[in-house]
């Protein structure tokens, strides 16, 4: 039996609107992206939303039909209409697509421990005193393998306490503790899936190597204008430097040595200047 979409419907027409809409939209834009709209908070979300639409952008929340749809109609990210299985919106942006994922990175939000969650990195409560008065809390935060004391009528961490390391499932207990000292140990960020500029796809990981890569090339840089230097090879990083370092060594010898020069001639004239005054006091 063949079944036949009536696509005069009005579900299926909204849905096809949808997809027409956010094709010919695609196209007024330089980059296409997908964030990935799991464990992501809706308070950042609308918050990332409201920057990207005052920056000229569009954000979408399509249903997954759409969306399959919308990506099916380019042929480089057809291949990536699996993402789909899962919550996403779509992004359109005159941003570089390294340069989204650096703003996701610049809007990144704190939050507390949660039952089941496992430390990233050593969660660490640093030695100092409390706004916390004297009471249940100092109980609460002994049980979480805090170094807590009462000082003049106020809880005090008394020795920088590890509360978790990393890779270790933080128990209930500590999660009280952490929230009792209002510590939020874990970052939220959103998570950018892809960016496509028209001709490439570029995945997180490939977007995050950039941080590294231009540490690298500057310090790789920095130690080669460095090694050019002492070896006294010109390059066009480095010629002025060098130019300024033969100036001031011939500067010198020719002060050293009393032969004039145009950048020599005034030095020289104060020093016989000098010399001349102190022979007068030695005349008296």
């Amino acid at each position: 039996m063949t079944y036949k979409i009536d696509v005069n419907r009005k579900e299926v027409k909204k849905k096809v609107e949808q997809v027409q809409k956010a094709i010919t939209d695609m196209k007024k834009y330089k980059t296409v992206a997908m964030l990935d709209l799991r464990k992501l908070p809706d308070a950042l979300f609308q918050s990332i939303r409201k920057r990207i639409r005052e920056g000229g952008g569009q954000v979408l929340v399509l249903k997954k039909p759409v969306v399959s749809r919308v990506l099916a109609a380019n042929k480089k990210l057809a291949a990536k209409a699996g993402e789909c299985n899962k919550p996403v919106a779509l992004i359109y942006t005159n941003q570089s697509a390294y340069e989204l994922n650096t703003f996701f990175k610049q809007n990144k939000k704190k939050r507390a421990a949660k039952s089941g969650d496992v430390a990233v990195t050593d969660i660490i409560v640093s030695e100092g005193e409390t706004d916390l008065p004297a009471g249940p809390a100092l109980s609460e935060l002994k049980a979480a393998g805090l170094n807590a004391q009462i000082k003049a009528g106020k809880i005090a961490i008394v020795k920088e306490s590890v509360v978790a390391k990393a890779g270790e499932k933080i128990t209930d207990a500590k999660i009280k503790a952490l929230q009792t000292l209002n510590v939020m140990p874990f970052e939220i960020m959103a998570n950018l899936i892809f960016g496509f500029d028209g001709e490439y796809i570029y995945t997180r990981d490939l977007l995050d190597m950039g941080d590294t890569i231009n540490a690298d090339i500057a310090v790789g840089l920095s130690q080669a204008l460095n090694v050019s230097l002492n070896v006294k090879y010109p390059t066009e990083q480095n010629i002025n430097l060098l130019l300024g370092e033969a100036l001031r060594q011939s500067r010198d010898v020719s002060l050293n040595a009393g032969v004039y020069s145009s950048s020599s001639i005034e030095q020289l004239l104060s020093s016989a200047v000098r010399q001349g005054k102190a022979c007068e006091g030695l005349g008296k």
